[in-house]
């Protein structure tokens, strides 16, 4: 009789092998979830980072514009946006073809740019209530205080978008959002001097020169630096004056048929630019009634002719400045503390500049090309035209809008 035969353990490895498998996808399950989340993690943090970098790239694109056109007076701050987007070009805004456009055009190119993308920025001046740090909610709200450079008083309308404290100083917030991340950033912005050499420094730089007095005394005071004139003969034609009685001082007067202009092109944009944003704008289209001013930049037609009969005194020794005609003619009268540039684009032989008697120079003159000037005698002992070299030291554009240190830094995304 046979006995009962023990059962079979063939399937116990199955069991375990289906246990072992389970653990397996929980583990693995549990490792992909994790890699997902490190995924979206590491995508949001792109993401983000992609938002900062613009955000800090349209500020200092603001800046750049800024410092092309500076809003100095109230005229220019009532053009000026009340927030510049990536929706628009606008001229006093950044270009959102070179920001992030999706074009080839754009400094951001990448795939979180391509689409979903915005930005504003709003320029504020740095006075009132946001004086000390720029805080959104108080951005908008009207100021009124002292202008640092003519003191006085003003007040500014809400909300503030030109430098109506005068201290050369704009707040600059920039926002970006990249694939619904938002950044927001803020930066005071200071307008930089530029330092101008205008004529080479020398006191007198023409085409030609005449006296038109016969006094026994200095005309043209030129001590410490040198008169300059493109013609290269004695004749009166070139320069017409009595060396006998010292009218011009140093009596050596240099002849140069190959000196220079006494600005370059981006010299006089610079300058023009500067007399645009003054505060009041020391731009005109027409002759003006005063030729005071940091810049005073007349800009008319070449067959103008500009009459200075006022006998007044236009800036003082302490705060020179310059006057500048690209084209036309300007007979003075009065005395200035400064530098007079005639550009002379109309290429005139004759008399461009007429310093008439008794009128007064405190610095020096610049006549391009062939232009004469003509120098009239001031009364008493004094010269007509006296070399200042502070009016020449004085003189000074804009470059840069730099952004000034510890101002920068990161407000709440909303």
């Amino acid at each position: 009789m046979s006995g009962w035969r023990s059962a079979g353990e063939d399937g116990s490895a199955l069991i375990a092998a289906i246990a072992l498998l389970a653990v397996m996808m929980v583990v693995g399950l549990a490792s992909y979830a994790s890699v997902d989340t490190a995924r979206v993690r590491a995508l949001e943090q792109r993401e983000r980072e992609t938002a900062l970098n613009l955000a800090e790239a349209v500020l200092y694109s603001q800046g750049f514009v800024l410092a092309q056109a500076w809003p100095g007076n109230a005229t220019s701050g009532a053009a000026m946006p009340t927030m510049c987007t990536s929706a628009a070009i606008v001229s006093a805004c950044p270009d959102p073809r070179t920001l992030a456009a999706g074009t080839a055009s754009a400094n951001f190119t990448s795939v979180d740019v391509v689409a979903g993308t915005t930005w504003t920025t709003r320029i504020r001046d740095n006075g009132g209530p946001i004086g000390d740090a720029f805080i959104l909610a108080r951005a908008d709200a009207p100021q009124s205080a002292t202008n640092v450079q003519t003191g006085a008083a003003y007040t500014c309308p809400s909300p503030c978008k030109w430098d109506a404290n005068g201290d050369l100083m704009l707040w600059v917030q920039a926002r970006a959002v990249v694939r619904g991340r938002p950044r927001n950033l803020v930066g005071l912005l200071k307008r930089e001097e530029f330092s101008e050499s205008v004529g080479g420094g020398s006191a007198v730089v023409a085409g030609s020169i005449e006296t038109t007095n016969s006094g026994n005394k200095t005309i043209v005071d030129a001590r410490g630096s040198q008169v300059v004139v493109r013609c290269t003969t004695t004749a009166e034609a070139c320069t017409e004056y009595d060396a006998s009685k010292s009218q011009i001082m140093p009596p050596t007067i240099v002849r140069d048929a190959a000196t220079p202009s006494g600005m370059t092109a981006a010299q006089k944009a610079r300058f023009m630019a500067v007399a645009q944003s003054s505060s009041p704008p020391t731009y005109y289209t027409s002759c003006p009634s005063t030729l005071t001013g940091r810049v005073v930049y007349i800009d008319v037609p070449a067959a103008t002719t500009c009459t200075d009969s006022n006998d007044a005194v236009y800036n003082s020794e302490a705060d020179p400045g310059i006057v500048i005609m690209p084209r036309g003619k300007l007979a003075m009268k009065g005395s200035l503390h400064g530098v007079v540039y005639m550009a002379n684009e109309q290429g005139s032989s004759g008399t461009v500049l007429t310093l008439e008697a008794n009128s007064e120079i405190f610095g020096g003159v610049v006549v391009d090309g062939a232009g004469r000037l003509v120098v009239g005698q001031a009364s008493g002992n004094r010269s007509t035209v006296k070399f200042v070299v502070n009016a020449y030291n004085a003189l000074a554009t804009y470059g840069s809008a730099g952004l000034v240190q510890n101002t920068w830094r990161e407000l709440p995304p909303t």
